[in-house]
Formats: C-alpha cells, sequence, structure tokens
C-alpha cells in the first residue's frame, strides 16, 4: 500500500500532493513498471482522503501517461524506458487535395476558436500603460529578443504557470508564431530535415518549405504521441510537435513516449545536432485536471525549444508570441540574430507586462477557461440528447479548445462535411489535416471532425446538434 504523509503537502491540495507523491515513485522507480495502483477506494481509506481526491489524482497520471487505466482490472505504472528504435520506412505519398464546399450561409464556424472577449481586458490595460509608465519605456526601441520587463514577467508567469525555471535571458518575443518559427529556421539551418506531425497543423510544412529547408517529412501518431520508430526512420534533424494537446487529434503526448523522444533528440552528434520545437499552444485551457507539463520542463540536455503565444487567451490579432531557447541556441540568437529590430512594439510589451505582473490575465484566462468549459458541456449535451446520440464519441474533450467528434454514419467525410455546410454549419473532418489519409484514420469506422466551440451562443449550439443528427442519416 502507497504511504504519504499527507501533512508535510504544505499549501498543495490533496489531489495535487497525492499526484506528485505517486509520479516521483513511478519516476525514481519506486513503483515499478507493471506495478499495480491500489484501488483507489482502498487507497482513499489507507489514507484517510476521500474516493474524489484519489480518483483525481489518478486521473492525472493517466492524461500525463505515468499510469494505464484497464477496465475492471485497475490502475498500472507504466515503463518510462526507451523501448528501443525500430526503423521502418515511411511511405511517400502526395498530400490529399482539399474539397471546397459549396457556397452557403455560414451560421456556425467550427473550424476556428470563437473571440476571447478581450477588447476590454486590452485597451483598459493600454490606457493604465500610457498614463501610467515612464515615456521613454513604452516608446522607446527595444532589443531584438524583446524589452527585459516583459521577459522577466514571462519568465515568472512560466514558473507559476509550466513549472518552468527560466532565465530570462533565454526568452524571445515576437509577433506571433510564423514569425519565431521563421527565427528558428535560421537558427537550425536551411540545411536541416524538419519533422512534422501527421495529421497535424497544415502551415508548419508550408513555412518550412517556403524558408527552403533541405526537406520536410510527415511523421504519424500512435495513441501515445509522435512514432519514435517512425521519427528516427525519417532522417529528421528538427521535430516540431504539440505535445501537451496535438492539434488536431487533441492527444497527449505520454511521458514515457517523452523520454523517447528526448533520447531522440540528445542522441545526435557535435556536427549533426537534433532539435525538439515544443509548441504549448493552449496549455493553459486544459479543462479537467492540472495543465500537462510541458516537455521542456524535463529537458536536462538543453535540446528543446519551448514556444507559445497569446493568440487563444488574447486573441490572434494581437500578434503576440515567445520562444524559450536553450542555453547554446540563445547565445546563437545574440551573436547571429541579434541586429534584428524587435517585431512587437514597445507599447504592447509594456502592456502585456503589465498583465502578467498585476495577475489580470491570469484571471482573465480563468473566467475564460471555465466560460469554455461551459460552452462544451452545453454543446456535448445539446449532442448527447439529439435524435442520433448514441452515434457520437466524443475524444481529447478535455484536454483544450478543441474535440474530436467521432460519428456513426455509412454517409463518407467529405458527404458529410458538404451537407452540414449546406445546412449552414462549417465543419473540418480529421483526414483533411493528414498529407497520408491512413494516419488520420481508424478501423472502428468512425466519421471523424475536428471541432472548436469558442464563442457559441445557445441557438448556435442547437443548430449544431440538429444538423450534425440529421446529417449523419
Amino acid at each position: 500500500m502507497l504511504d504519504y504523509n499527507l501533512e508535510d503537502r504544505g499549501e498543495k491540495s490533496l489531489y495535487d500532493y497525492l499526484y506528485q507523491r505517486i509520479r516521483d515513485d513511478i519516476t525514481s522507480g519506486a513503483i515499478g513498471a507493471g506495478d499495480r495502483l491500489p484501488s483507489k477506494r482502498a487507497l482513499a481509506q489507507h489514507l484517510g482522503v476521500s474516493v474524489v481526491t484519489v480518483e483525481a489524482a489518478y486521473a492525472q497520471l493517466v492524461a500525463e501517461g505515468y499510469v494505464k487505466a484497464r477496465p475492471r482490472s485497475g490502475y498500472f505504472a507504466v515503463s518510462l524506458q526507451n523501448p528501443g528504435e525500430a526503423k521502418p520506412r515511411l511511405r511517400a505519398a502526395a498530400p490529399k487535395p482539399r474539397k471546397e464546399g459549396p457556397d452557403a450561409a455560414v451560421a456556425v464556424d467550427l473550424t476556428g476558436s470563437g473571440g476571447a472577449g478581450t477588447a476590454a481586458l486590452w485597451s483598459r490595460a493600454l490606457r493604465r500603460t500610457l498614463a501610467e509608465e515612464p515615456e521613454h519605456e513604452v516608446f522607446l526601441p527595444t532589443p531584438a529578443a524583446g524589452s527585459e520587463r516583459l521577459r522577466q514577467a514571462l519568465a515568472d508567469y512560466l514558473r507559476q504557470s509550466r513549472g518552468m525555471e527560466v532565465d530570462s535571458g533565454r526568452i524571445v518575443v515576437g509577433a506571433g508564431a510564423q514569425v519565431l518559427d521563421n527565427m528558428l529556421v535560421q537558427l537550425l539551418g536551411r540545411e536541416a530535415a524538419y519533422a512534422v506531425e501527421d495529421p497535424g497543423y497544415p502551415r508548419l510544412k508550408r513555412l518550412y518549405e517556403a524558408n527552403g529547408v533541405r526537406r520536410v517529412v510527415e511523421v504519424p501518431l500512435d495513441g501515445e504521441g509522435v512514432r519514435t520508430d517512425a521519427l528516427v526512420a525519417s532522417g529528421a534533424d528538427v521535430l516540431h510537435i504539440m505535445p501537451s494537446h496535438q492539434f488536431p487529434t487533441g492527444r497527449v503526448t505520454s511521458i514515457s513516449r517523452r523520454y523517447e523522444l528526448l533520447g531522440w533528440a540528445s542522441a545526435g552528434s557535435f556536427d549533426h545536432s537534433r532539435w525538439i520545437i515544443e509548441d504549448d499552444f493552449d496549455c493553459e485551457f486544459r479543462l479537467a485536471g492540472r495543465p500537462v507539463p510541458p516537455l521542456a520542463a524535463i529537458d536536462a540536455e538543453g535540446r528543446v525549444v519551448y514556444t507559445n503565444t497569446f493568440s487563444k487567451g488574447l486573441g490572434s490579432g494581437m500578434r503576440l508570441a515567445y520562444m524559450v531557447l536553450p542555453e547554446e541556441l540563445a547565445d546563437r540568437f545574440a551573436s547571429e540574430l541579434g541586429f534584428y529590430s524587435s517585431t512587437v512594439s514597445s507599447v504592447q510589451q509594456v502592456t502585456l507586462a503589465r498583465l502578467l505582473e498585476s495577475g489580470d490575465y491570469e484571471r482573465h484566462v480563468n473566467r475564460m477557461r471555465k466560460q469554455r468549459r461551459e460552452e462544451r458541456d452545453e454543446l456535448i449535451g445539446a449532442l448527447g440528447e439529439s435524435a442520433a446520440a448514441g452515434r457520437f464519441r466524443f475524444e481529447e474533450a478535455d484536454s483544450g479548445l478543441h474535440f474530436v467528434l467521432a460519428a456513426e454514419s455509412s454517409r463518407g467525410e467529405e458527404e458529410l462535411t458538404a451537407d452540414l455546410l449546406a445546412r449552414g454549419v462549417r465543419v473540418a473532418p480529421l483526414s483533411s489535416f493528414a498529407a497520408m489519409p491512413e494516419n488520420a484514420m481508424r478501423k472502428d469506422g468512425l466519421r471523424r471532425f475536428v471541432v472548436q466551440y469558442g464563442g457559441l451562443t445557445a441557438d448556435q449550439i442547437k443548430l449544431v446538434a440538429e444538423s450534425f443528427s440529421r446529417a449523419i442519416g
């Protein structure tokens, strides 16, 4: 039986402390791979806590991949050892053409997250910045990496929200993720081969190709994240991934797979370095449990570039993003790219720093997360109460601001997409994000759609439920 002194938890919640102790025991080997954890009820009685507390701790361990839940058997610790690197060949395939649906009046667009309601928040912060901050700080040019004040505020924020100990000198601020990705190509080199997830974010491959890199390869996923064997076989030097909430599948990369990927990156040579670009794009909006720790937080060798944006919290129109460079790349940035002018205005940087320093941004995110959770619950509830209720499944609905809707239907995804658009609902099938269609398919025969639901009204939710129910036949 697991024996922990819960009085040592300090200010941590019971479930958070229990989760951390079990996680640490699995990582250290005190709980061996394959060991069965006590039942929720037995552990709750032993520790003198509620079953709900143990259930929450176990759920977080499962979400992060430290534990596997087996139906009617219980919870078991997983192996964190690298199982080896098999090298199957990837089949080349031409990208699947996207078919445009017929012209229709779109009442609901599920292909992009809704507005974050930040206009009032930002305008209020901007007015205070202009009224209260010294003129030289607001209007003078900032260094290429961004203002020291904002970078320090970001370092503090990452420590509190993501458990990352970051030197502000390794942070670079830029006007959106694409600007930073372009900078990374200059740092990592065009002669490198870049790997992206498949299915994945469609603009990434185009961005790397537009930068003239030697080669871009798509690497398939399995239930635990990017397949390490396929990554090795691809010959890639740089891997761009979204481990905490993959787009579009919503999957969370398991902890064992994270260690495998770090092992792959560390296996590079002095003349042939390997790097991982971690895109943590909506980490703040995990809707159940605690946020999944970033890959960069367990990177002991300095092979992970951590990137994030404020597009989900403040809106994509703000064009505010940042990256945390390993020390080697931070030095290279200073010597090779330090001549650039900052791509974000001084007044925006000071305003964002004030939002972070005051806690206003964190409070805004908490309100927004609650609102999005309610919208998601209403949408899933409406689909679950529709005429076709028994034919829907909701995958990765807790991971972030989108989920995958799997529907049982005799009609194909393209036909369903066209039908839904004719009814006023625009949605993207999961397969439309895959260069190799088989990477988005499962053997269950269900039709899968990526649902980005932010900002839906009650009438829109009703229309989505009715339209899906009628379309799947």
